[in-house]
């Protein structure tokens, strides 16, 4: 009988806080080992404080010096059977009836299939794990039209479309992250073998292909080589954005946010990579072009060097703006994808806030917005952080994120959705929210930290890499042994074995020496041919190489604090009032200092038309000195700042002087009918050539504001009198509360010439037309497509 304990502190002003101690008991029976865990820390939703796992012959295991660390993973491999089921289910689908799927389900309480949910669970590790479920999961998520349906013509023959789930304002292309996907089918395309990666390869290629044609035309932005789309993730708007947001979502749909937008380099890449793979060179070319052209887009628009950071999120505006709030999903997934460069990926995570326990998902916090997203640390992204220190060397950041993990893991005998960002709590003060047991990307990012980090093991097209990443702080964990055995690789079994180096008291990791397949020095990596039946790769490791890194850590506040101005952002400033004066604008606006009284100075930049027009004013009045030009709308945002921590405000929202700069056009005005389907503005009037913005006036009370599947999506062609078409674009109209006045939609930015022009609106799609929303219960499911919206006007806005 083996036995070890490990106790973790609480958070320092955590009242009645005390330690926290897990203990393991590790006995072995005939088909393994059997783990036996007690925790002293109460349990979200389950009161037993206990834990027996059994380990399975044929699943991969870790045998090191550690009983708790054996019996983590072992944990994780059991939460991932636990989540292995033959049917799913939710409320919104059959009417929460069974839905056959040998799938992974998402946790104990998400008992469905969400798109990035098992993307990232299957990219940072469940994808090597079981390949085979994790195909069928990620299948589930694509999906071919249904019959019967007129199709925009851009579309590639025969081409699927990777789900976007129910979710903001009706779904895509509010928001455009089921790209995510890219990232697990490209792990699980390295885990395929033959016929079966064959196949997958195929229908990812029909995916993504659809997939990324579809959102270059509605979702890509060619004025700053952006896509457009709600954050990854952090997708429950009332937690990560501004609050004026909440009512409009045209504003999410118009703004760009860069975990989203990395997700789309990732498509492209693997989109292309699929197409060199079928011999398809023009197509990999483009696809590999956009991807470059990206890359840039994304350091132009979202790098802010004074803070060593890349921004969330933009403005909606044109031109956007950087917004100075942070996420360690879209930082991670940059540094992995190596849009972020070495040098910049080391100085991004020596420099994003952590608090004791973790690293919070989103920050600076959201002041008076209870836990969920905002005030809170997820392992997945914890994880997405220990693989982007590895891939980068930031053995401060590794170490952290280690510890975080196991903290997590072992506290609460469960692979925990998310805790709490000051006490490491799965409930604490008002929050999380939910946190469900066993999610599955909290799983899978177990997984990967121990097979993919620590073990090194990365299966490739045809071969197996081998690249671990020892710190002197887990090489101290793992005792005196480190073998991680039961790994089935491409149809061979695999076995790692890490030749610890002596313990030594010095920061730092141990870089690779030399590695050994089957007592054979190998390098770089391994093919397939080369494997056995049975394989033992041996790592030899060199000298510590000294780290000095380090890491930005907030400071000591008050366990319940909702706004302390060191670590949350000041509530947006409201712009009350603009007044003309000699044909000049004069602002007035409102900050809004902390309710819990703490005297902070607060700052104001002001926007002009998007960009920074003023800087660090104290008061909340300003004149602006550019005088407006008649006939063009002006637009201003406030910006408010601690004058200590620097912490920043969302903008505010957008007041403007348009008046004599927009023209209305009724629909039952004169000149506008329907024609075969398509309402048509046949004659628009534009009396000076300029820079304008074309937006739909509208309702759209289909469903509910934060979820269903039927965004309005519409195509607008613009025409010269002369039959040319000016411009061509998508705009949305998104899901409004019933309360709302009539909204603009997302705008369409044209340049025109003076005189007459004909405005075209016709269908285009949206998620309803998928077959896989066939089942759906609410509008735009069962009774069929739907993609409409209740357009009442036309306006035509010039803005130079």
């Amino acid at each position: 009988m083996r036995e070890e304990s490990l106790s973790f502190p609480p958070y320092p002003t955590e009242l009645f806080g005390h330690d926290e101690t897990v203990d393991v008991r590790v006995a072995t029976s005939a088909g393994g080992r059997i783990f036996e865990l007690t925790t002293t820390a109460e349990r979200r939703d389950n009161p037993s404080r206990y834990r027996r796992i059994e380990e399975g012959a044929a699943k991969p295991r870790a045998m090191t010096g550690s009983p708790l660390f054996d019996a983590l993973f072992a944990q994780a491999i059991d939460d991932a059977r636990l989540n292995a089921v033959s049917s799913i289910r939710d409320g919104a689908y059959r009417h929460g009836e069974p839905i056959p799927c040998e799938c992974f389900q998402t946790g104990e309480k998400w008992t469905y299939v969400w798109t990035r949910d098992v993307s990232y669970a299957a990219h940072l590790g469940l994808a090597a794990l079981d390949p085979e479920r994790v195909a069928t999961t990620l299948l589930y998520k694509v999906s071919p039209f249904r019959d019967g349906l007129a199709l925009p013509e851009e579309l590639p023959a025969d081409s699927l479309q990777i789900v976007q789930d129910t979710g903001s304002g009706g779904s895509w292309p509010v928001s455009t992250d089921r790209v995510s996907w890219a990232f697990g089918a490209e792990a699980l395309l390295d885990s395929l073998h033959g016929d079966a990666r064959a196949a997958f390869a195929e229908t990812a290629f029909r995916a993504l292909s659809g997939t990324i044609e579809a959102d270059r035309l509605a979702a890509f932005d060619a004025a700053d080589g952006l896509y457009r789309g709600e954050q990854s993730f952090l997708d429950w708007r009332d937690q990560t954005y501004a609050p004026w947001v909440i009512d409009d979502l045209t504003a999410i749909a118009s703004s760009k946010a860069l975990s989203t937008n990395v997700c789309h380099y990732k498509a492209l890449n693997l989109a292309a990579r699929l197409a060199g793979e079928r011999g398809d060179k023009a197509l990999a070319d483009r696809y590999a072009d956009w991807a470059v052209d990206l890359t840039a887009a994304i350091d132009r628009g979202f790098w802010l060097e004074g803070k060593g950071l890349y921004a969330s999120i933009t403005t909606p505006d044109s031109p956007a703006r950087p917004v100075e709030k942070f996420d360690m999903l879209g930082l991670s997934l940059a540094i992995l994808t190596g849009v972020a460069g070495r040098e910049r990926a080391r100085r991004i995570l020596a420099t994003y806030p952590h608090v004791p326990f973790g690293v919070p998902v989103y920050y600076p916090a959201q002041p008076d917005v209870f836990c969920y997203h905002n005030r809170a640390i997820w392992p997945f992204v914890t994880a997405y952080e220990l693989l982007a220190a590895a891939e980068v060397g930031a053995v401060a950041a590794f170490d952290h994120a280690f510890d975080s993990l196991v903290r997590a893991a072992a506290l609460n005998l469960d692979n925990v959705e998310n805790q709490e960002w000051l006490t490491g709590l799965t409930w604490f003060d008002d929050g999380p929210q939910i946190s469900s047991a066993r999610q599955l990307w909290s799983v899978g990012g177990y997984l990967g930290m121990v097979t993919k980090a620590i073990f090194g093991y990365r299966p490739q097209a045809g071969g197996l890499l081998l690249a671990p990443f020892l710190t002197e702080h887990v090489r101290d964990r793992l005792g005196d042994k480190a073998e991680l055995s039961g790994l089935d690789h491409h149809g061979r079994r695999i076995a790692i074995v890490l030749h610890l180096p002596p313990r030594l008291a010095e920061r730092g990791h141990y870089p690779v020496r030399e590695l050994r397949l089957n007592g054979q020095p190998v390098t770089g990596v391994i093919a397939d041919a080369r494997l056995w039946d049975d394989n033992r790769i041996e790592v030899f490791f060199g000298e510590l190489v000294p780290d000095e890194s380090r890491l930005s850590l907030i400071p000591v506040v008050d366990v319940a604090t909702h706004d302390d101005p060191r670590i949350f952002s000041p509530r947006e400033p409201v712009i009350t009032d603009l007044v003309v004066e000699d044909g000049r604008v004069r602002l007035h606006f409102e900050g809004q200092p902390p309710r819990s009284g703490r005297n902070e100075a607060l700052l104001f930049t002001v926007l002009r038309d998007g960009e920074v027009a003023v800087a660090d004013l104290a008061e909340t009045g300003w004149r602006d000195p550019v005088p407006l030009r008649p006939g063009i709308r002006r637009a201003y945002r406030v910006v408010a700042r601690f004058e200590g921590s620097g912490n920043a405000s969302h903008p505010s929202l957008e007041a403007a002087i348009e008046a004599d700069a927009v023209l209305t056009v009724g629909v039952d005005s004169a000149g506008v009918e329907w024609r075969d389907g398509r309402l048509v503005f046949t004659d628009v009037a534009v009396h000076e050539a300029g820079d304008y913005r074309l937006a739909l006036l509208y309702r759209n009370h289909s469903f509910h504001i934060q979820t269903g599947v039927t965004n309005a999506v519409n195509r607008v062609t613009v025409f010269a009198e002369d039959g040319r078409q000016l411009a061509m674009g998508i705009v949305q109209m998104p899901h409004m509360t019933p309360v709302n006045p009539l909204r603009r939609s997302t705008t369409l930015s044209l340049t025109l010439p003076a005189g007459r022009c004909r405005v075209e609106i016709a269908d285009f799609f949206n998620m309803s037309y998928l077959a896989s929303n066939a089942t759906y219960i609410s509008p735009g499911g069962m009774g069929g497509p739907h993609n409409e919206a209740d357009i009442r006007a036309l306006d035509l806005l010039r803005v130079g």
